[in-house]
């Protein structure tokens, strides 16, 4: 049987390896280096010794493994491993992953290969999609962590020298879902929310990739962190208010503001004048909206073309449907790729009946993908002042002659729905703990929907992303916090 340990991990990355990385060495100095730690330092013998089974992991590695930060470790993959890779095998090394994962009967489905959330052995057996150096920082951590590697050999030496090249003929699919830092390698326009903030007003529960479609779509839930057993909403607000005016304005509309004043405070100011004029009857929905935004942003890295409030101000006549209209710049199985990410939004007491909502929306922009498409088009300019962003996005909405393409349509949807537990806690650490379990709950039960809404839809053809959050009552909390913001109850 294979067994996930260290040597298998060198073991695999080794037949994946470049002709710069031709020694076993190369492989373990990458690895080391990304927890910090220089391979020179150690018994010229050692690398060889992991690979084998022989040699235990080193204390060092092991203590670095438990207390370095997991994005730190993904950095490092990302700049020390992942170069030493051949590019035609990222793909043949997942399958790979998946291929011993799912052999390896001592590590159970809901185990959590790594120290994240949402990286369980079932769910990485079930992904098709993936962040390729935070899963490999999360399976090596628990390989260096978890599993005694001189206990093995016998596992290791199972996998034959042409194991890796064995996948080549495989059909199984996999996607890398890699959205560059601020956009900045794949395109020059850039995001207009960088709060760090955010992680400490939105805590994460789990990532999942919805499985049987053929284009990847992924699902994030979130929660703001309870106390006393019911979720606050106080930092939501505050994160609001601070950036408001990067949702409420234009890049265009912000630069002249600051022109004309001389400060940057005034955005905050009149944009918050602005946003009381224009949602004064609409508390209904904006809420929804917003957080739609604030995730586009913040948590897929999708600078925006045009927030709600920007489409409803320039399409008077209500050509668009959308929520908002963002611009995702990935890495897709290795290639440069573009998606214009239309949004919906919709917060209801009952999850499945926000997806249905959601998708209310999604069906219309889909039917009239023409008009939304050109509503882009025609508003690019006039949105986006910086010079080289504007003729970018110019550019890139126009077929060129050199064979490149408009981007592809995909969708984007935020969800706000009241949780309900299985089992009601009154403990407020307990209740913590229940809210994160719960949430992953409800949204492996409501994947199958997901997918039937997709399918029956015609809507295989696209990538969808989904941002979920869970309030105590969605149904009024929704109208109460824009409210309070209205009447300056959040500042």
């Amino acid at each position: 049987m294979k067994r996930l340990c260290l040597g298998t991990m060198i073991t695999i990355l080794y037949q994946c390896r470049t002709r710069s990385a031709d020694t076993i060495k190369s492989v373990c100095s990458g690895i080391f280096a990304a927890y910090g730690l220089d391979i020179n330092n150690y018994n010229k013998e050692l690398p060889s010794h992991l690979k084998s089974g022989h040699d235990p992991v080193p204390g060092d590695l092991l203590i670095k493994a438990r207390e370095t930060n997991i994005d730190d470790v993904a950095l490092g993959i990302e700049n020390r491993v992942l170069p030493l890779i051949h590019q035609d095998k990222h793909i043949y090394l997942f399958r790979a992953l998946k291929d011993i994962l799912k052999e390896d009967t001592t590590i159970a489905d809901s185990t959590v290969v790594g120290v994240m959330p949402g990286y369980e052995k079932s769910s990485i057996l079930n992904f098709d999609s993936f962040y390729e150096a935070m899963t490999l920082a999360n399976i090596l951590t628990y390989a260096i962590t978890q599993v005694e590697n001189d206990k093995l050999k016998s596992n290791i030496r199972e996998i034959g020298k042409d194991y890796i090249d064995g996948f080549a003929g495989s059909t199984e699919k996999v996607f890398f879902l890699s959205p560059v830092v601020e956009n900045d390698h794949l395109s020059p326009l850039k995001r207009t929310l960088k709060d760090p903030m955010f992680d400490r007003v939105f805590c994460k529960a789990t990532d999942i990739t919805v499985s049987a479609l053929a284009n990847p779509t992924t699902a994030s839930v979130f929660y703001i962190d309870p106390s006393n057993c019911k979720f606050r909403f106080s930092g939501l607000k505050d994160f609001i208010i601070n950036n408001i005016g990067s949702y409420v304005f234009s890049r265009a509309q912000i630069k002249r503001i600051i022109d004309r004043t001389k400060n940057e405070a005034a955005v905050g100011s009149q944009a918050m004048l602005k946003f009381i004029t224009t949602y004064g009857s609409k508390a209904e929905t904006v809420l929804g909206e917003i957080l739609l935004y604030i995730f586009m942003e913040q948590e897929l890295d999708a600078p925006k073309i045009m927030s709600k409030v920007e489409i409803d101000e320039t399409n008077r006549n209500a050509v668009s449907k959308s929520d908002g209209v963002h611009l995702l710049s990935i890495n897709k199985s290795g290639q440069p790729f573009h998606q214009l990410v239309f949004g919906a939004s919709d917060i209801v007491g009952d999850l499945q009946l926000a997806i249905d909502r959601a998708f209310e929306k999604i069906i219309s922009v889909e039917a009239n993908q023409d008009t939304e498409l050109r509503m882009v088009d025609n508003t690019t300019q006039w949105t986006i002042y910086d010079p080289e962003a504007t003729q970018y996005m110019v550019e890139l909405m126009t077929p060129q002659r050199n064979g490149s393409y408009k981007p592809d349509m995909a969708f984007g949807a935020f969800l706000g729905y009241t949780i309900r537990l299985d089992n009601p806690e009154t403990d407020s650490q307990k209740y913590r703990i229940a809210v994160k379990e719960q949430l992953k709950k409800d949204i492996a039960n409501v994947q199958p929907y997901i997918v039937k809404k997709i399918q029956n839809n015609g809507l295989s053809g696209y990538s969808f992303y989904f941002y979920l959050l869970p309030f105590n009552d969605a149904s009024s909390e929704k109208t109460s916090i824009i409210q309070e913001l209205l009447s300056g109850g959040g500042i």
